[in-house]
C-alpha cells in the first residue's frame, strides 16, 4: 500500500508539472504569434517605420569599424553558408553518434520545411530592404530574416538535445540561455549592419520560436529523444 501511494503521489505531481509546463509553452507561442502579427500589420498594413527608424538612430552611434568586423562574423553563423553544413553534422551526430534514426529524420523534417515556409513567407510578403547597409548588399527580400529565423531554429535544436541530453541542471540551462543569446546577437548583426529592419528580426525570432514549438508538439511530442537508452534503428 505505501509503495502503491508513492506511485500514485508521483503521477500526481508529474501531471501537475506537466500541465505548468504545457501553459508556459502555450504562453510563449501565443505571445510570439501575437508579436508576429502585429509587426506584420505595423510594416504591410499601417506602413508605419517608426519603430525601425529608432533602432537604427539608436544603433548610429556606435557604428564603427571594429563594431562592424565583430558584428560582420557573428553575423556569418546565421548564414547558409555555416548553418547548412551544421545542419547535416548535426543530423549525422543524433543519427549515427547518438544511434536515433527516427529524431535525425524529424529534425532534417524541421529544418527543411522551416526554410520553405519562411521562403514562401519572404515571396508573398515580398519587402524590400534597407537601402545603404554597411557591408555587400544581401539578395532576396527582407521579411521575415531568414538568419533570425534559421539561427532560432538550428540553435533551438541544439538547446534542446542539450536540455535533454547533459545531467547537470547549471551545465543544461546554461547552454541553453548561452545558445539563444547567440541566435539573439545574430539577429542584432543584422540590424547593425542594415541588412535588415528591426521588424524583421523580430518577426524572424517570433516565427523561428512558433516553428520550434510546433516541432515539438508535432514531432517529438512527449518522447524524450537523444538518451543513452535508445534503440538503435
Amino acid at each position: 500500500m505505501r509503495k502503491q501511494h508513492y506511485y500514485s503521489l508521483w503521477i500526481r505531481n508529474y501531471i501537475k508539472q506537466l500541465s505548468s509546463s504545457l501553459l508556459v509553452l502555450a504562453g510563449i507561442f501565443a505571445t510570439c504569434l501575437l508579436v508576429l502579427y502585429q509587426m506584420a500589420d505595423m510594416v504591410f498594413e499601417d506602413k508605419d517605420t517608426a519603430f525601425d527608424d529608432h533602432i537604427f538612430a539608436f544603433i548610429a552611434p556606435y557604428i564603427n569599424a571594429g563594431n562592424t568586423a565583430f558584428m560582420q562574423a557573428v553575423t556569418f553563423f546565421g548564414s547558409a553558408q555555416f548553418l547548412l553544413p551544421a545542419s547535416v553534422l548535426l543530423i549525422v551526430y543524433v543519427r549515427w553518434i547518438k544511434k536515433q534514426p527516427v529524431d535525425a529524420l524529424k529534425i532534417a523534417a524541421v529544418s527543411v520545411t522551416g526554410t520553405a515556409v519562411l521562403f514562401l513567407l519572404k515571396f508573398i510578403l515580398q519587402r524590400q530592404r534597407p537601402l545603404a547597409p554597411l557591408i555587400a548588399r544581401a539578395h532576396g527580400y527582407s521579411f521575415p530574416s531568414g538568419h533570425s529565423f534559421s539561427s532560432v531554429v538550428f540553435y533551438g535544436m541544439l538547446a534542446y538535445i542539450g536540455y535533454r541530453f547533459i545531467k547537470t541542471n547549471w551545465l543544461k540551462w546554461g547552454l541553453f540561455a548561452a545558445l539563444f543569446l547567440f541566435a539573439a546577437l545574430i539577429g542584432f548583426s543584422r540590424i547593425y549592419l542594415k541588412l535588415h529592419y528591426a521588424s524583421d528580426v523580430v518577426a524572424g525570432f517570433c516565427l523561428g520560436i512558433i516553428w520550434l514549438l510546433l516541432a515539438k508538439w508535432l514531432l517529438f511530442g512527449r518522447a524524450k529523444p537523444f538518451t543513452e537508452k535508445a534503440t538503435v534503428g
